[in-house]
């Protein structure tokens, strides 16, 4: 793969130093759920009853899920119209990666 012919958007990378720093972003993903809401994000942008219900998680988890993976720039809030006039908050994954290097940078995973 040349990276001429492929040219990569460096803003849509997280990259994290293995070290004290990263560590919100590491907790986080480590949350029990976490890694089932973006898998099913992935599919579809999603409120959080819609993504309680594709999860089996409860919503009040799968609030304080969210928010955290906002926090960490994993997920971002997007609106949808509700039909009835109004407007209804979804979810969905922003467009980035997270790699994880070492603190020289010399080994990413």
């Amino acid at each position: 793969m040349e990276c001429a012919a492929n040219p990569v958007n460096i803003d849509k990378f997280l990259i994290l130093p293995i070290a004290e720093g990263s560590r919100t972003v590491t907790e986080v993903l480590s949350k029990e759920g976490s890694f089932k809401i973006l898998e099913v994000l992935s599919e579809d942008s999603l409120s959080v009853r819609e993504i309680s219900l594709k999860t089996g998680l409860p919503f009040v988890d799968v609030e304080d899920n969210i928010m955290a993976l906002m926090e960490s720039d994993l997920v971002e809030r997007k609106t949808r119209s509700s039909g009835l006039g109004g407007e209804d908050d979804i979810y969905g994954p922003s467009n980035r990666f997270v790699v994880f290097s070492s603190e020289d940078n010399t080994n990413v995973v």
